[in-house]
């Protein structure tokens, strides 16, 4: 083993075992190196199967072409690579200080073991500067993953995958457009969990305030970790597919639990199928309408998950075991009551019920009514939704997805593919926890890493008749609730505060930003660069940047990070594409200073707004622990 070699596979060993173990094991004898002319460096791959050079002249020579190519992404802090070649190109690109991270797929694990040992990478991989990944490996849920590095996340707009060499782009077309297709997948998702609405988050925040007493009296959620009442979870959706499914679940009721989405639990109520779990998500009022439309008696012994950030219609109309979860949001992380929290990272109530049913360590567990498409009639929801079975009506937005059974297609929409999104990364998760998914919805949408199987056949196999348990909940002692509370409106006070103290100081270096951006504006355009006063425009840049210290503050971004992500998240991916930005002239490097500067003083405004928006909206909460507190 060579120095080299044995140098990248101990660093590579720290940060991606599994990888690290593949090199060592493989017998690489497939490739040839090839060393052309006196210098030692100057070294081609021949795939000697395919009688193809990765270089088709002079190595050195191209990767001299290449770095001039490359000049052009100087200014980008992450760049995605399909192949590695010999791996000299890829070294050199970090003796570029912008470069903060490579991202290199390599389709042919003989040909990264032969560039680990002409390139020495350590350093690089054990500072996270250099990740590798095999294409065919890349599902989803790892694509994800990668976007959702810190350093990747502000430059998903600039991504683009360069592809190494024409070897590769001639012998693994197909896999590179799938890989794509997947990236883009990814980076979209990444961007829409950003969130792209404030009002939303604001919403959220008040809700979640008002309804703090109600969630400290009632059972801590915790209670519920590993707590299954039986071997299989079942989830019930209300897809069109739903009405076909109901009477085999009512014969194995008693064998099964339950999670009914809220949106079901009235459907459920009619067929007279009691749930043992219904799992609830949204903000708005309209969602109260599912409880309202089932019978208080019916609701009875039922666990109802809420979120706590749930309108008061919903909660008020909800008649069960109430337990109040907090969804993993940097606020309620704020309040430090972990005992009631997290569940809800996806985007429905059957997202939420998923991650329910593996956070009480079912191993088991199976969809139905999980659609996430229009029915061939073209109906959106179940026969006796509550709100209409052409709820949602077709859209030109509409996508179209793999049907279920993967015969053709199916039309889809954009939420409920963001829906699907989450499904397939959780179940892939899943998987690795031994948990096996079923989709028993026998229509719809295929949901890749679920087994589907019709639920006839699946309750043959797999349902014993044991009858379930039945499962207890403590509500907390009344010092405790008293305490909780207490500190609960405390720390609602010093958020205020702290809120505060922050828009003063950006609003002050924003006034300072409009000034001079008003300054800029009355310079004549052909006297621009000439009278532009840069020393002052960069002095001003280095104040932004403090403001921008304080809101990557762990602190800042526990109290406010939540509201002013949708906005700030989007604005700086926008921002990225200025930085990338080449300048070679003095002229062009003032104009982007001007840009950054303009860009800025909206940033700093939305900022601004979005901090008071935030503290006007706890004022509104707040009364409602300070009437609990005097009670």
């Amino acid at each position: 083993m060579s120095k080299i070699f044995q140098k990248n596979i101990s660093a590579l060993m720290e940060k991606d075992k599994n990888l690290a173990l593949k090199l060592l094991t493989i017998n690489p004898t497939n490739f040839e190196v090839v060393q052309q002319g006196e210098d030692n460096i100057n070294l081609n791959i021949i795939d000697k199967k395919k009688a193809y050079p990765i270089y088709e002249t002079s190595p050195l020579k191209e990767i001299e072409e290449k770095e001039k190519k490359f000049k052009k992404y100087s200014r980008y802090p992450v760049l995605f690579l399909y192949g590695i070649g010999n791996g000299i190109f890829t070294k050199l690109l970090f003796a570029n200080p912008s470069l903060k991270k490579v991202v290199v797929f390599e389709p042919n694990l003989e040909i990264l073991y032969i560039a680990f040992h002409i390139v020495d990478f350590s350093n690089e991989i054990l500072n996270e500067k250099i990740k590798f990944f095999i294409p065919k490996d890349v599902t989803y849920a790892k694509a994800l993953s990668i976007c959702s590095d810190k350093e990747i996340q502000l430059f998903l707009k600039t991504y683009e995958l360069h592809i190494y060499s024409n070897y590769y782009e001639k012998f693994f077309s197909d896999e590179i457009i799938n890989l794509n297709k997947t990236l883009i997948r990814a980076i979209k998702q990444t961007i829409i969990n950003f969130g792209n609405d404030t009002i939303d988050t604001l919403i959220g925040i008040e809700h979640h305030i008002k309804n703090l007493p109600e969630m400290i009296k009632n059972p801590a959620f915790q209670q519920l970790k590993n707590k299954k009442n039986s071997e299989i979870a079942i989830i019930v959706s209300t897809g069109p597919s739903l009405a076909k499914q109901l009477p085999l679940l009512k014969e194995i009721q008693d064998y099964v639990t339950i999670i009914s989405v809220d949106a079901s639990l009235p459907i459920l109520a009619k067929h007279n199928i009691k749930p043992d779990f219904v799992t609830s998500l949204e903000r708005v009022e309209l969602t109260g309408k599912f409880f309202e439309n089932t019978p208080k008696e019916f609701q009875k012994d039922i666990i109802m998950v809420h979120a706590s950030l749930q309108h008061e219609r919903v909660l008020n109309n909800s008649h069960g075991k109430k337990v109040l979860v907090m969804r993993p949001f940097r606020y309620n992380y704020y309040y430090n009551l972990h005992n009631y929290g997290y569940l809800g990272r996806g985007m429905s109530a059957a997202n939420m019920a998923y991650e329910l049913a593996t956070f009480m360590n079912y191993k088991t567990i199976t969809l139905i009514g999980q659609d996430l498409a229009y029915s061939e009639d073209g109906t959106s929801h179940a026969k006796g939704h509550v709100l209409g079975e052409d709820e949602v009506k077709f859209k030109e937005s509409d996508e179209y997805v793999t049907k279920y059974g993967g015969n053709g297609e199916i039309r889809t929409t954009k939420v409920w593919n963001m829906f699907r999104n989450f499904f397939e990364k959780d179940i892939e998760n899943s998987i690795k926890e031994g948990v096996k998914t079923y989709n028993c919805t026998e229509g719809g949408a295929r949901i890749n890493g679920a087994i589907e199987m019709p639920f006839k056949e699946f309750i043959q196999k797999n349902v014993s008749k044991n009858k379930k348990t039945k499962i207890t909940l403590r509500k907390p002692p009344k010092k405790s609730i008293n305490k909780k509370i207490e500190n609960a409106y405390k720390k609602t006070i010093k958020m205020i505060e702290y809120g505060e103290k922050i828009q003063k100081k950006v609003e002050k270096v924003f006034l300072e930003v409009a000034k001079e951006c008003d300054i800029i504006e009355k310079i004549p355009k052909d006297k621009l660069y000439e009278k532009l006063n840069t020393n002052k425009i960069i002095k001003l840049t280095q104040k932004i940047d403090k403001i921008k210290d304080i809101i990557e503050s762990r602190k800042f971004s526990l109290l406010y990070g939540e509201t002013i992500q949708s906005y700030l998240v989007n604005k700086e991916l926008d921002l990225a594409k200025i930085m990338v930005r080449d300048t070679n002239t003095d002229n062009e490097k003032k104009q982007k200073l001007i840009d950054w500067l303009f860009e800025h003083k909206e940033w700093l405004f939305m900022l601004a707004g979005s901090i008071n928006a935030q503290i006007i909206t706890i004022k509104r909460a707040l009364p409602n622990l300070q009437n609990e507190l005097q009670k």
